[in-house]
């Protein structure tokens, strides 16, 4: 079976090149951190805005999301990465992609955490606020533990996607998988035999990922 697979593919230019494939996945998995962290974190920012019962301070944030998630994410990243030199901030390109994915995803979790929060019933809310509990008590011990617990599956299908949106940044130089799979096909003509081995490469990255979010889902229902 090797031996077919080898007539099809040429394994040992894959081989010969394994130190490369692993210099690119160390960029796409500190991408990939980089991007979910800061995502996370501009997710909830924006809850406070989207949620506010005035007008004026949640309808510029609500246009700013529906901005960010209708256009291509390639796009930002281009913005971010043409764009803010010409203001003075010289960043690199790793912190550009790493901020401009984290900022699309970031305005996907706001609404799946806006969500959840709306799920919990406000007869909950009520009664916290009979028993005498302060706003930030009923946020922090009433909604919010319930609220995670209905957005978890959603959070793990935003990690995949995020995963899965950091090749994009090899658009702006960031040498990751993808960046090194088109540098190692200019080589050679070996393009099918790369660019599977990177297919596999992020195929088991959702894998895990996705793994560990149901793994912490089923742990955070079975402790509350």
């Amino acid at each position: 079976m090797f031996q077919a697979i080898q007539q099809y593919f040429d394994l040992n230019y894959v081989i010969r090149n394994l130190p490369e494939f692993y210099a690119g996945l160390e960029w796409t998995v500190m991408t990939m951190f980089a991007a979910m962290g800061l995502a996370f974190v501009w997710g909830l920012l924006l809850v406070v805005p989207i949620m506010s019962r005035h007008r004026w301070i949640r309808a510029p944030f609500r246009a700013y999301i529906e901005f960010s998630r209708n256009t291509p994410l390639l796009l930002q990243i281009f913005v971010i990465y043409f764009g803010l030199p010409m203001i003075g901030l010289l960043w690199s390109a790793f912190v550009c992609g790493a901020i401009a994915v984290a900022g699309q995803h970031g305005c996907y979790l706001a609404d799946v955490f806006r969500g959840g929060i709306e799920a919990v019933s406000r007869r909950q809310r009520e009664a916290a606020r009979a028993l005498g509990m302060s706003p930030w008590s009923i946020m922090r011990l009433v909604v919010l533990p319930q609220a995670l617990l209905k957005v978890l599956p959603a959070m793990g299908n935003q990690v995949v996607l995020l995963i899965k949106d950091t090749s994009l940044v090899s658009a702006i130089g960031v040498v990751e998988l993808t960046l090194i799979g088109k540098q190692l096909t200019e080589k050679s003509a070996t393009t099918i035999e790369v660019f599977v081995v990177i297919a596999l490469v992020f195929l088991v990255l959702t894998t895990i990922a996705g793994v560990l979010m149901r793994v912490l889902e089923e742990r955070y229902r079975a402790r509350l």
